[in-house]
């Protein structure tokens, strides 16, 4: 897919909070719009899922050296001791939900 792996360096034009913007999945993908938390904060697995709301995925974060940002789908199968950041969709606090 082309642009895939870009969206480093954006910026949400509501709020202006640093996100992560990418196509995730080969053949059916879905546009994940996250924020992007600093790489030395902790987000497990567990508290994702109970911070996520009846319509978020959860996306893991993995940060591996030499290698652009990639989130990855979480499922049922995934490891709830992850030890990568797991993050939801962006929720702009200046955005009006409705």
């Amino acid at each position: 897919m082309a642009g895939r792996g870009r969206g480093h360096g954006q910026q949400c034009p509501a709020c202006g909070m640093p996100l992560l913007v990418q196509w995730v999945g080969d053949v059916a993908a879905l546009q994940a719009r996250v924020t992007l938390p600093p790489a030395e904060d902790r987000l497990p697995y567990p508290q994702a899922l109970a911070d996520r709301t009846e319509d978020d995925l959860v996306w893991c974060l993995p940060r591996l050296p030499f290698r652009a940002l990639r989130l990855r789908w979480t499922g049922a199968r995934h490891p709830p001791e992850c030890p990568h950041q797991h993050l939801t969709s962006h929720k702009c606090p200046n955005q009006p939900i409705f």
